[in-house]
């Protein structure tokens, strides 16, 4: 099937459409920008495809599910398909918004991560310029080759991850896309991998997009202990895995778990066993004193 687009460019707008050949997920319709006249009025009608628009100056009205609202710079409001709406701008006052139309099978998912649903379609946002910046980068990529179409599909997923991002910081506590047990088995999956590297549990939590206190909670839930305890219980059955099994230093012992301080790991140590590296090295029985791989460690991969 050929591939039309059209493209249109003046002063006051620019607008891109008719995209065809898009993601099935989340794809590109259209999406461009505009100053309004006065009064400039747009419906009552339905679309078959769902459109953002985020108002950047002036003011104007929007009509949806028999309610009226009455917008400003830095809101931003969600048509969805199949739903009839029109909206207009300002007499005295005209808007400027832009617009992003798209469809796709995570297409609702999308939007109600960003904040917008069908009785809740108006909201405001406060990264207009990360906004700004994508729906010019997609107007920039408006021909028909293979790179602007890749290009294209970035752009649209970067704006709905500065939409997403920016609705997080306005609703109360966390919201998680995953259960926490995701969590806890990518905090499991990083502990496993570095844990003879200096380890906090706030910089896990960042790095898995979590806070500690999320992290800490949905990890009891899940392993029975906080992240902190599961990285100590790892890196004494590591230690103790590793003087069973070879004869390196004490110190060699205690850096390769994540100790620089020879003193500390062996505190641990004969804090969690009860005896002393060196005296645990001299028991006879030592094989009998643990199973071949410890509890914590049996339980990476889960």
């Amino acid at each position: 099937m050929e591939r039309v687009t059209g493209y249109t460019s003046s002063a006051k707008f620019k607008c891109l459409e008719d995209i065809q050949g898009e993601s099935v997920e989340l794809g590109l319709i259209y999406c461009g920008w505009e100053y309004c006249d006065p009064g400039h009025r747009f419906g009552p009608n339905k679309r078959h495809t769902h459109v953002l628009h985020v108002v950047k100056s002036g003011k104007g009205r929007l009509e949806i599910n028999n309610k009226t609202y009455e917008l400003g710079a830095g809101d931003a409001f969600m048509i969805q398909a199949d739903v009839e709406a029109w909206y207009e701008a300002d007499e005295e006052d005209p808007w400027c918004y832009m617009w992003v139309g798209f469809n796709g099978v995570k297409a609702k998912e999308c939007m109600e991560n960003a904040g917008f649903t069908l009785q809740q379609p108006v909201r405001s946002v406060e990264c207009i310029p990360k906004l700004t910046k994508c729906v010019d980068g997609i107007l920039e990529e408006y021909q028909l080759s293979y790179e602007c179409d890749l290009m294209r599909k970035g752009y649209l997923m970067m704006f709905f991850a500065a939409l997403i991002a920016d609705y997080k910081k306005k609703i109360p506590g966390n919201s998680h896309l995953y259960p926490g047990s995701v969590y806890v088995k990518y905090a499991v999956d990083y502990i496993s991998e570095h844990f003879s590297e200096k380890i906090k549990i706030n910089d896990l939590a960042n790095y898995i997009g979590v806070s500690r206190s999320y992290l800490t909670s949905s990890f009891r839930k899940s392993m029975g202990c906080s992240p902190q305890e599961f990285l100590v219980n790892l890196r004494m059955e590591k230690a103790q895995s590793m003087l069973r099994k070879s004869d390196v230093p004490i110190s060699a012992v205690a850096g390769a778990v994540g100790y620089t301080d020879q003193l500390a790991f062996s505190k641990m140590f004969k804090k969690y066993y009860k005896v002393s590296p060196k005296d645990y090295r001299k028991m006879e029985d030592e094989l009998q004193f643990c199973s071949e791989k410890g509890e914590f460690e049996s339980r990476i991969g889960l």
